[in-house]
């Protein structure tokens, strides 16, 4: 149960911060965004890991993460929380949140034959019926937005798809990096994954700097000066998202990933555009529609399911 209850924080984190990601990738840049954000994960992880380890004595017999780890969780922040969230954010600017989160509805079904393939996970008649109401939410989900729009935005559901797919990468890197050193505590793989993302930021920034006239002297990102030139409140927003988004929800995240059954951990997940619509709906200040309704029951149905199938 302890695994769900993490997933379920984990989302509801990220679904909020998803909102304030979008609003400032297209205010300043998908790029500065993203490595905004990993790097705030990563300071508040360098401040808070030594203070945890040292209240719980882990420090006591300390082993690190094996080398084949390290390598595996740095690919993953890599592909992850660098790669795959440029992708992901530039969907949320182009097709909207809650729509881009959608195709977090695949995810079960490839977590679950991975996890049964690489880690022996089952996957019960329970657990498929629970997956089975949690897609369902999605898919009335996704026609309410289709019967308003009426069309798709092509490039939007590919980068999307494209995020979603990197993302699922390194969830099963990230759990293939705890196989190996089971000893190794969650918020060690995120600080990992942290600095394997800002190391692709790094490197691509240099890329794209390669790339411009010798003359054009502006800094590619711009991490602090971008940060520094709004206001208190808007400084407050911006650092408030990052923490909710990237370090609170993926230190749960990454808690349910290294104890937890990864096919019924990801169908949890999946309802993020659900709590982000909600989120949307209650800030627009419009009424709950039926639709958003039923696909809230059918949430509520399949979680309870997944709890009754919990071992």
């Amino acid at each position: 149960m302890l695994p769900y209850l993490l997933t379920l924080g984990a989302t509801l984190s990220f679904s909020g911060a998803s909102l304030i990601f979008a609003h400032y990738s297209r205010r300043i840049s998908v790029l500065w965004m993203n490595t905004f954000k990993a790097f705030v994960a990563f300071s508040l992880l360098i401040i808070t890991l030594p203070i945890l380890f040292t209240l719980t004595g882990h420090w006591s017999g300390y082993m690190p993460p094996t080398l084949n780890s390290t390598f595996l969780l740095l690919i993953s922040g890599a592909i992850g929380l660098g790669i795959g969230d440029l992708f992901l954010l530039d969907a949320f600017i182009r097709i909207g949140v809650s729509r881009t989160l959608i195709l977090y509805g695949f995810q079960p079904i490839a977590l679950g034959l991975a996890g049964s393939l690489l880690f022996g996970q089952t996957f019960n008649s329970l657990r498929l019926i629970a997956v089975g109401c949690l897609i369902a939410c999605l898919i009335i989900f996704n026609l309410e937005h289709y019967r308003e729009n009426k069309r798709w935005e092509i490039r939007g559901f590919l980068f999307a798809l494209i995020g979603v797919s990197l993302d699922s990468g390194g969830v099963l890197l990230t759990r293939l990096a705890f196989e190996h050193s089971p000893h190794s505590q969650p918020l060690e793989g995120h600080l990992i994954r942290c600095i394997g993302a800002l190391i692709f930021y790094s490197a691509y920034s240099v890329f794209l700097r390669m790339r411009r006239p010798t003359n054009d002297q502006t800094p590619v990102i711009g991490l602090f000066s971008n940060f520094i030139r709004y206001d208190r409140r808007t400084r407050g927003i911006l650092f408030f998202g990052c923490f909710a988004g990237t370090f609170l929800s993926l230190c749960l995240y990454l808690t349910a990933i290294q104890i937890g059954h990864l096919a019924s951990i990801s169908a949890i997940a999946i309802t993020g555009p659900m709590f982000a619509a909600l989120l949307e709906t209650t800030l627009q200040k419009k009424p709950i529609s039926r639709s958003l309704a039923m696909a809230f029951a059918f949430f509520i149905a399949g979680f309870v399911v997944l709890l009754m199938s919990a071992p």
